[in-house]
């Protein structure tokens, strides 16, 4: 019988290893949903590499994951600097092979105040942050996850790659890129048992969404939002959208004509917070 039960248990751990991924980097993590993941994957038995710019938000982080058990490495390296990424992520899988990539890092960018338009002046900085940012990660870890059959990575898209908001256009394109990219790489992946997922929140409770002033509906907590996050990645979903009434509309807008949906979106701008517009300083790099 304790033999029997010992068998069980080994199957039982076998399959919950299989599920979860214990080897994990996650980018933007310093702040926003980026640290939310870290705090929600954190565990004994788990190792987190964690990237960020700010480095004291990023020790915070990092001391509450060790605390509730895990392994951590921190970097502040700008996720634009390919061959310092590159270095430090080739290091964390030379010491425990990576199984996990979370790709928060991220910046907006809207306009400065009621009635403008954005500035364009920083959509190149915010491409090369939101879509080179995360290729640039993945471009070291992802060949080797194929030949290990094993990984899951995580994009972060958002529901307004769905219905474009006239305020940030930059960031929806950005965005729009990166589901693009996420679902087509996805495609070709599977074959090596590699799962790419794209995540597509709303508005999450984070020093990002604050930002800017707008009308925020179903506003959901950094924390809620990781959990949400997690459960997607262990299912393997494609696109894990949150919360779904907003992602739901969304999608519903793109076949209504386009008169009316500019309409809905022009009924609630959205303008920076204190007047002044964001742009893709690696400084306000969040998640």
């Amino acid at each position: 019988m304790a033999t029997e039960n010992c068998r069980c248990a080994a199957n039982f751990s076998s399959l919950w290893w299989s599920r979860h991924i214990r080897n994990i980097v996650i980018t933007g993590a310093s702040s926003g949903l980026g640290a939310a993941l870290a705090r929600e994957y954190a565990a004994p038995g788990v190792s987190l590499a964690l990237i960020g710019r700010d480095l004291a938000r990023l020790d915070r982080v990092a001391a509450d994951s060790r605390q509730k058990g895990a392994k951590v490495w921190t970097a502040a390296i700008d996720v634009r600097d390919r061959a310092a990424l590159g270095a430090f992520l080739l290091e964390c899988d030379a010491s425990a092979p990576l199984d996990g990539l979370i790709l928060c890092a991220g910046v907006t960018s809207v306009t400065p105040s009621p009635g403008e338009v954005e500035d364009l002046d920083g959509a190149a900085e915010l491409f090369d942050v939101n879509l080179g940012g995360a290729i640039n990660a993945m471009a070291p870890i992802a060949p080797l996850m194929r030949r290990r059959r094993a990984g899951r990575i995580a994009l972060f898209g958002s529901i307004a790659a769905f219905a474009p908001p006239p305020d940030c256009p930059s960031y929806a394109a950005s965005k729009a890129a990166l589901v693009a990219f996420g679902l087509a790489t996805r495609t070709l992946y599977q074959a090596d048992n590699v799962s790419v997922s794209v995540v597509c929140p709303g508005f999450v409770d984070t020093p990002m969404t604050s930002s800017y002033v707008s009308w925020k509906p179903f506003l959901v907590s950094s924390e809620k939002a990781a959990r949400l996050i997690r459960r997607g990645l262990d299912r393997r979903k494609a696109i894990i959208a949150f919360p779904w009434p907003l992602y739901f509309a969304a999608r519903l807008q793109q076949f209504l004509p386009q008169g009316v949906g500019a309409r809905v979106l022009l009924r609630h701008r959205a303008f920076a917070a204190g007047g002044t517009g964001l742009k893709a300083d690696p400084r306000t790099i969040d998640s």
